[in-house]
């Protein structure tokens, strides 16, 4: 019982007794088809307790509806929890605290029928405003995405290569292009081409024209860039079939090393953290958190219940914690009683 009780103590309690939160990239889940399988239908969350602070990890199914679980989470999180800092997903990061843009493009946002265009991002950042918390974006510059991803052996025409390719789907949903046969779709990579790198600070070399950038498609993924392209070819799958999913992973990867490094950041200046990203990312992620912050005491898709269910369950486990020199201390009495009835 009492080696049971130390063990549970020592998965707990240690690391929110570190003098610092130290992120844990080495601790991150690759996305493969496996944990894609596993991931909840729709949104969930997370609480985790750092030396009585909060980090509070809304994965979200992105969602537009106001009745969405995802808005209820959000809601739930600013209802039942005391936050100090908000990280979103989409912003860089180094826009810094609650950038003036950003919070003008949310005011302009309108609600139609229940409908609000943009997403959760709404919600989260007209939340923070209400409850006087601080709004950061939580992704890398672009540049320092270059960065981390060459030094992971990929090249920066590959990084070229994929941002433009990652739109092709985008164009297919909205509806611009049919495919890659549309006579449209040759203009709309030369603009892309021209955007990436802009973003990436590529010199114009790599990639300069579609016909420059469909034979690295060509030499990259093993085929044409024609009709038998499918959209999986952009998704960030670590054991996908293309070459594209290994660069979109690495891409992923280095934003969600970044989203550790700066809620360890936040948590280490003594705030309270809720984060709001997509749920594949909490899903990669929860391993290196555990890591760094002990269990979360709550996991599920109701926030409300969360608070109470977090407290109740650190004032059990210290109360377990504060049995245990009792429990030794009544077994070395009981040895010592066992010895002198032997004694002669």
């Amino acid at each position: 019982m009492r080696n049971s009780l130390v063990i549970l103590a020592s998965a707990l309690f240690l690391p929110a007794c570190q003098a610092v939160v130290k992120p844990a990239p080495e601790k991150i889940t690759p996305w493969t088809t496996q944990l894609r399988a596993a991931q909840p239908d729709d949104a969930f969350a997370a609480v985790y307790s750092w030396r009585g602070q909060s980090l509070i990890f809304v994965g979200a199914k992105h969602a537009t509806r106001t009745d969405s679980l995802t808005f209820r989470l959000i809601q739930q999180a600013y209802a039942s929890f005391h936050v100090d800092t908000v990280i979103a997903e989409g912003p860089p990061y180094s826009h810094g605290a609650n950038a003036e843009r950003l919070f003008r493009w949310v005011e302009n946002q309108r609600e139609i029928d229940g409908f609000v265009e943009s997403g959760e991002i709404v919600p989260t950042v007209r939340g923070a405003r209400d409850h006087g918390a601080v709004v950061w974006g939580g992704e890398p510059d672009d540049t320092e995405v270059r960065d981390r991803v060459l030094a992971r052996g990929f090249t920066l025409q590959d990084l070229v290569g994929f941002y433009t390719l990652r739109s092709v789907p985008q164009w297919v949903r909205e509806q611009k292009i049919t495919g890659p046969d549309d006579s449209r779709t040759k203009q709309l990579i030369e603009a892309e081409l021209e955007r990436s790198r802009s973003r990436l600070q590529a010199p114009a070399d790599p990639l300069s024209s579609y016909a420059s950038w469909a034979q690295w498609y060509e030499r990259t993924n093993g085929k044409p860039f024609d009709a038998s392209f499918t959209l999986e070819e952009g998704g960030p799958l670590a054991d996908g079939r293309y070459a594209t999913n290994k660069i979109s992973e690495a891409i992923g990867r280095v934003r969600d090393e970044f989203l550790l490094e700066i809620i360890a950041r936040h948590l280490n200046a003594r705030d309270n953290v809720l984060v709001v990203f997509g749920e594949s990312h909490l899903m990669m992620l929860r391993p290196a958190l555990s890591s760094m912050l002990g269990p979360p005491c709550y996991e599920g898709d109701d926030l409300g219940a969360a608070g109470v269910d977090c407290r109740n369950r650190r004032a059990a486990l210290t109360s377990q914690i504060e049995r245990i020199p009792r429990v030794h201390a009544e077994r070395r009495r009981g040895t010592r009683d066992t010895q002198s009835a032997r004694s002669p």
